[in-house]
C-alpha cells in the first residue's frame, strides 16, 4: 500500500510539472514565418526587402528542429527581412521551382534584377540557387551571417 501511495504521489507530481508553464525569462517576441503559396508573393516581398525562404515539412524531424532557430532570426530581423516558410508537401510547384530535394532547405533572395533572382552565397551574390542553399539543420550563426550579407548586398 505504501508503495502505491509513493508511486501515485510521484505520478501526480510529474503530471503537475508537465502541465505547469515555464519560461526562459526571455523578453524577445517570437515571430511566425509567413506562408507563401506562389512565386508572385515572393516577388512582391522582394520589392522592399530580402526574402529568407525555409522549405520543409511537418513530417521532417530536422525541419521541426530548424523552425525555432529561424523563428528567432525572424523576430530579430523581421523589420528588415521577410521570413517565409514553404511546406513542400503542400507546395510541390514552388519546391520544384527552387529544385528542392532535401529538407530543410533554406536560402535568401537578396533582390531581383530584371526578373533574375540574386541569392546570397558566402558574402556574395549568385544567380545559382543551388550554390546558395543551406540544406539540413543549420545553426543560428551561419544563418544570421547570411541574413546580414543579404542586407549588405541588397
Amino acid at each position: 500500500m505504501r508503495n502505491r501511495i509513493t508511486i501515485l504521489t510521484l505520478l501526480l507530481l510529474a503530471v503537475m510539472i508537465s502541465f505547469s508553464g515555464c519560461t526562459d525569462g526571455s523578453t524577445t517576441q517570437k515571430s511566425e514565418l509567413a506562408t507563401v503559396n506562389s512565386i508572385e508573393e515572393i516577388d512582391a516581398m522582394l520589392e522592399n526587402a530580402p526574402v529568407f525562404i525555409e522549405m520543409g515539412a511537418d513530417r521532417c524531424p530536422s525541419c521541426v528542429k530548424q523552425k525555432p532557430v529561424v523563428d528567432e532570426l525572424a523576430a530579430k530581423y523581421d523589420d528588415r527581412v521577410h521570413f517565409v516558410y514553404i511546406d513542400t508537401d503542400k507546395q510541390n510547384q514552388l519546391a520544384a521551382k527552387f529544385n528542392v530535394h532535401f529538407i530543410p532547405d533554406m536560402f535568401i533572395i537578396a533582390r531581383s534584377d530584371n526578373g533574375t533572382y540574386k541569392y546570397v552565397q558566402h558574402g556574395t551574390l549568385t544567380t545559382n540557387c543551388e550554390q546558395a542553399k543551406m540544406i539540413g539543420f543549420t545553426p543560428e550563426g551561419p544563418l544570421e551571417i547570411a541574413v546580414l550579407d543579404a542586407l549588405r548586398l541588397r
